[in-house]
């Protein structure tokens, strides 16, 4: 099911109107995969273009991080193009919040593309649409266009669902100002909120409580040092909010493997080589409400970590540290040959 060929839905897509939105790229040193979006981007046409690059380590990476920028070249339809080129490297966690807040800062509203994300052409307007629509409704926190459970089968593509209980993989979304508003990287009101009885009565399952206090836990400590969505996911419990995913997958992450800062295994489940198209006109649900059996269906075959993988962070807990650095290893090596992620 993991395969690296991508299996694109033959429905035509026909935009239902000029693209009005301004749309954002993130990019480091990956030029093949930013290319792949850029030529995306391009073929939308979108009225403002920002395009922001991490700055490089060493003279080995300034040569890919130059030609990455590059790309900016493409732009050959009527755009008004903004740049914002780091001189110093900042990172995953510092570079990505450094880019949205320079995006946010000028712009109300738009749509996100980090350089190892596939948009299907639809998703720009699906963005649109709905981030007009939910505009002035603080209960939609953000529009994501990943949706990992369609194994490749396509059904009610003029729909959408509202969730509250997906974590990480922001792989192509789109979302307001008024929410990166409340974003904290430092996660300041985590001790306190981690062992409160709201918070722990926010989870559906035991299960998803312990992961992703855990998540959470790990990403304020710095153990997860390069993350920021897990910030961003933090702020959006403690609005109370939800975000939107399409009924078919409308982004493809294209970053599996070496290279990946997060998605280093090409076996990860959530490496999908379906992208579909949205239909229009959009039909939205009848009400702004979660449905608990769905979300939590989705958290434990998408966003939960296998069982090796928590049986492994189980022993691993309960082992002194030079055990533990010594027996890391083994099961890794074990993890591999079995195949899990």
């Amino acid at each position: 099911p993991h395969q690296h060929l991508l299996i694109r839905d033959m429905t035509a897509f026909t935009p239902p109107g000029p693209l009005r939105i301004p749309v954002l790229i993130t990019a480091f040193t990956r030029y093949d995969t930013t290319r792949v979006v850029m030529e995306a981007v391009r073929k939308a046409r979108p009225p403002r273009l920002y395009f922001a690059c991490d700055g490089p380590r060493n003279e080995a990476e300034k040569v890919k991080t130059d030609r990455v920028r590059s790309l900016v070249e493409l732009v050959d339809w009527p755009c008004e193009l903004h740049t914002l080129f780091h001189e110093k490297n900042k990172g995953s966690k510092y570079g990505m919040a450094a880019n949205f807040t320079w995006f946010f800062d000028q712009e109300p509203e738009g749509v996100i593309l980090e350089d190892d994300i596939e948009p299907a052409q639809s998703f720009f307007w699906f963005a649109q649409d709905l981030l007009e629509r939910y505009r002035n409704d603080d209960r939609i926190w953000a529009i994501i266009g990943n949706n990992l459970s369609t194994e490749g089968v396509v059904s009610s593509p003029e729909g959408y669902w509202f969730s509250a209980h997906g974590y990480g993989a922001y792989w192509g979304w789109a979302g307001w100002k008024r929410s990166w508003d409340r974003f904290d990287i430092d996660m300041k009101a985590w001790p306190e909120l981690r062992d409160s009885a709201e918070f722990n009565a926010f989870f559906l399952s035991q299960g998803e409580r312990s992961e992703v206090r855990e998540l959470f836990e790990h990403t304020w400590d710095l153990t997860i040092p390069t993350a920021w969505d897990y910030q961003f996911d933090l702020a959006k419990i403690q609005a109370g909010a939800v975000n939107i995913l399409p009924n078919v997958n409308l982004c493809r992450n294209i970053g599996f493997g070496e290279g990946g800062t997060h998605t280093v295994s090409a076996k990860d489940p959530r490496n999908q080589s379906y992208l579909h198209e949205a239909a229009f006109p959009l039909v939205a649900p009848a009400q702004v409400a979660i449905d608990p059996d769905r979300d939590l269906a989705y958290f434990n075959a998408y966003i939960r970590r296998p069982l090796f993988r928590r049986i492994k962070s189980a022993v691993k807990g309960l082992l002194p540290g030079s055990l533990d650095r010594a027996i890391t290893p083994a099961l890794s090596k074990l993890q591999r040959r079995l195949g899990l992620s």
